[in-house]
């Protein structure tokens, strides 16, 4: 009897964290995207300094992990989170690796500089900010700006295969088979 009492105060509880995530969801889109009220004047320029671009990716990654959350599995869910945190980053990384390609940062100055100019630019939506610096600068400096281009989509990749389970082995084989 106390295992049912338990198991469905855990529904109980999964189903209000499923929905206040949805609603938080909901609310970072309007305060991302249209940058409404005084929160959202400053909550945007800031999550655009500290992660750039993918600022925009916050809200639908919210919802999706709200979905997630049905499943019922934490080990799951921990380890989509994780695979979903790293993604991010080497998107950032990305985004800030083109910014040092064009120009727009320079991996020449002083590290807290530059972390500071990926900071400005991400405020304006330019590059991965001050996170994608933080990644993007000792991927170049280790293996040059196309080695790192390569490893952060080949880790993304990589991601997105184990977080939707595609199965390029089977897509290729199939191809060749018609």
């Amino acid at each position: 009897m106390a295992k049912r009492g338990r198991k469905k105060k855990n529904k109980i509880d999964i189903n209000i964290a499923v929905v206040a995530l949805v609603l938080l969801s909901i609310l970072l889109m309007i305060l991302i995207y249209t940058k409404s009220g005084s929160i959202g004047e400053t909550l945007s320029p800031m999550l655009g300094g500290i992660m750039g671009f993918i600022k925009y990716i916050i809200p639908i990654g919210t919802l999706l992990i709200a979905i997630y959350m049905t499943q019922n599995d934490k080990e799951y869910m921990t380890h989509k989170l994780i695979q979903y945190g790293i993604f991010l980053l080497c998107v950032a990384a990305m985004l800030s690796i083109f910014q040092v390609g064009k120009g727009n940062l320079s991996i020449d100055k002083e590290y807290d500089k530059v972390i500071e100019d990926a900071y400005y630019l991400g405020e304006k939506d330019i590059g991965g900010g001050a996170i994608g610096a933080v990644v993007a600068v000792p991927l170049i400096k280790a293996l040059g700006s196309t080695g790192a281009v390569i490893l952060t989509i080949g880790i993304a990749v990589i991601l997105l295969i184990f977080m939707f389970g595609i199965r390029p082995a089977e897509m290729i084989s199939d191809l060749l088979d018609e």
